[in-house]
Protein backbone atom coordinates (compact mmCIF):
# COMPACT_ATOMS: atom_id res chain seq x y z
CA UNK A 1 0.00 0.00 0.00
CA UNK A 2 3.13 2.63 0.44
CA UNK A 3 4.76 1.38 -2.31
CA UNK A 4 1.46 3.01 -4.39
CA UNK A 5 1.20 6.01 -2.28
CA UNK A 6 5.12 6.45 -2.78
CA UNK A 7 4.38 6.28 -6.63
CA UNK A 8 1.56 8.58 -6.32
CA UNK A 9 3.57 11.29 -4.39
CA UNK A 10 6.46 10.76 -6.76
CA UNK A 11 4.62 11.49 -10.22
CA UNK A 12 2.90 14.28 -8.45
CA UNK A 13 6.16 16.19 -7.88
CA UNK A 14 7.03 14.65 -11.66
CA UNK A 15 3.98 16.67 -13.01
CA UNK A 16 4.79 19.91 -10.55
CA UNK A 17 8.34 20.13 -11.68
CA UNK A 18 7.45 20.03 -15.01
CA UNK A 19 4.89 22.02 -14.99
CA UNK A 20 6.56 24.96 -12.80
CA UNK A 21 9.59 24.59 -14.93
CA UNK A 22 7.64 24.93 -17.84
CA UNK A 23 6.18 28.04 -16.60
CA UNK A 24 8.66 29.86 -15.27
CA UNK A 25 10.95 28.79 -18.72
CA UNK A 26 8.55 29.74 -21.50
CA UNK A 27 7.74 33.13 -20.86
CA UNK A 28 11.61 34.08 -20.02
CA UNK A 29 12.71 32.42 -23.01
CA UNK A 30 9.83 34.51 -25.52
CA UNK A 31 9.64 37.97 -23.97
CA UNK A 32 13.24 38.43 -22.38
CA UNK A 33 16.05 36.41 -24.37
CA UNK A 34 13.75 36.97 -27.44
CA UNK A 35 13.31 33.32 -28.80
CA UNK A 36 9.78 33.30 -31.28
CA UNK A 37 6.94 31.36 -29.36
CA UNK A 38 7.03 27.72 -30.62
CA UNK A 39 10.77 27.80 -29.40
CA UNK A 40 10.07 29.26 -26.30
CA UNK A 41 7.73 25.97 -25.79
CA UNK A 42 10.24 23.96 -27.12
CA UNK A 43 13.00 24.96 -24.85
CA UNK A 44 10.41 25.19 -21.93
CA UNK A 45 9.41 21.33 -22.56
CA UNK A 46 13.09 20.82 -22.73
CA UNK A 47 14.20 22.17 -19.36
CA UNK A 48 11.32 21.00 -18.22
CA UNK A 49 12.28 17.28 -18.75
CA UNK A 50 15.59 18.13 -17.79
CA UNK A 51 13.79 19.09 -14.21
CA UNK A 52 12.55 15.74 -13.90
CA UNK A 53 15.45 13.91 -14.58
CA UNK A 54 17.39 15.81 -12.44
CA UNK A 55 14.72 15.21 -9.81
CA UNK A 56 14.12 11.67 -10.24
CA UNK A 57 18.29 11.11 -10.36
CA UNK A 58 18.44 13.13 -6.86
CA UNK A 59 16.06 10.93 -5.10
CA UNK A 60 17.35 7.72 -6.41
CA UNK A 61 20.68 9.13 -5.11
CA UNK A 62 18.90 9.82 -1.74
CA UNK A 63 17.05 6.86 -1.33
CA UNK A 64 19.96 4.85 -1.53
CA UNK A 65 18.62 2.96 -4.63
CA UNK A 66 21.75 2.06 -6.70
CA UNK A 67 21.99 -0.85 -9.28
CA UNK A 68 25.12 -0.54 -10.66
Amino acid sequence: MSDSGDAASSLASSIGALVITFLLVTPIAGTLLGFNWTQAVLFGGFAGSVAVASAWLTARRMGGDRTG
